[in-house]
């Protein structure tokens, strides 16, 4: 299983540094590289999504799901929590600490999420990573949106205005219904899917040419955020999951690996949207992603070390 890994990320690294090399010569401009992830979040990771409705109903499988869900609101529960304690302690102006807060909870785990847990365990991982994704969904489009916007007022109806998001709820739909996609449907949705993951490696590594390496390198902030995100949050899930006696192994992998990713992108999006310090919110970004290349191979390595496949 390391070695598998191990060939991932070298994989990963490689459609990154070529993303870089093609944005750098132009041959990916900008116009291009705002279509690509377009397409990406529009077509290809709502039809990643979709393939795994497609698994086969049964009793245990529906109960790790819900094992799934009950973890990752704990974790995000907790994680606000602590994180906007945390943000109050720190020399931070509040737009500062509300993005803080926001970067160091929650995670890339579609963009990123989905393309690892597919390849490292399969269709079933990706179903639980599209659950975990929906606790995702729910948490940042309500509270989250309402502390970046400075509104009180949840904002449910965003939950649906994301082709992600309405993708993960039909999968889930699909799954417990008796009704499976034909396989012409299955087949194309499948190859549709597979374009995710080079196609949103070489998408990270087209954004690295718009940030400057010194910004990222001399952020100490950011590298909270990181620290955070990349170590102490996945350590802690990690721990929390061995003590807890009957978690399934692949259940436990698929969390740990919703753990341990780096920032999730959307969170530039959002301060862009609200101007709340959207280069602070970049140069996080960029370095949980440069940083993650290193991290999440060691700490998969150890979450596979203590839950078996």
């Amino acid at each position: 299983m390391l070695t598998i890994l191990l060939n991932i990320m070298g994989k990963i690294a490689i459609l990154v540094a070529l993303g870089y090399f093609l944005r750098k010569k132009e041959i990916i401009n900008q116009q291009l590289q705002d279509g690509l992830t377009s397409f990406m979040m529009k077509v290809a990771l709502p039809a990643n999504v979709l393939t795994s409705a497609n698994n086969v109903f049964s009793l245990e499988l529906s109960r790790n799901l819900l094992i799934v869900v009950a973890v990752a609101v704990c974790y995000y529960v907790a994680a606000l929590v602590f994180t906007r304690a945390v943000g109050r302690l720190l020399p931070l102006s509040e737009k500062r600490r509300t993005l803080f807060s926001l970067m160091a909870v929650f995670a890339n785990t579609a963009f990123i999420g989905f393309p690892l847990a597919e390849e490292l365990m399969g269709s079933e991982g990706l179903l639980y990573a599209v659950v975990f994704n929906m606790v995702w969904i729910l948490f940042f489009f309500t509270i989250g949106v309402a502390m970046i916007s400075g509104q009180k007022k949840f904002q449910l109806k965003s939950i649906f205005q994301v082709p992600v998001s309405v993708a993960s709820i039909i999968a889930i739909l699909l799954y417990v219904s008796p009704f499976r996609f034909p396989y012409f449907i299955q087949d194309t949705l499948s190859t549709l899917g597979n374009m995710v993951v080079p196609l949103s490696m070489l998408l990270i590594g087209c954004s690295l040419v718009q940030v400057r390496l010194g910004q990222i390198l001399l952020d100490p902030y950011s590298y909270f955020i990181s620290a955070l995100r990349l170590a102490v949050f996945p350590l802690i899930v990690l721990g929390a999951l061995w003590l807890i006696p009957g978690v399934p192994n692949l259940v436990a992998l698929t969390c740990c690996l919703a753990a341990c990713l780096p920032s999730a992108s959307l969170c530039v999006v959002f301060a862009q949207q609200y101007n709340c310090e959207p280069a602070y919110a970049s140069r996080a970004v960029v370095q949980g992603m440069l940083l993650m290349i290193g991290t999440v191979p060691l700490f998969m390595s150890l979450a596979i070390a203590a839950f078996p496949m």
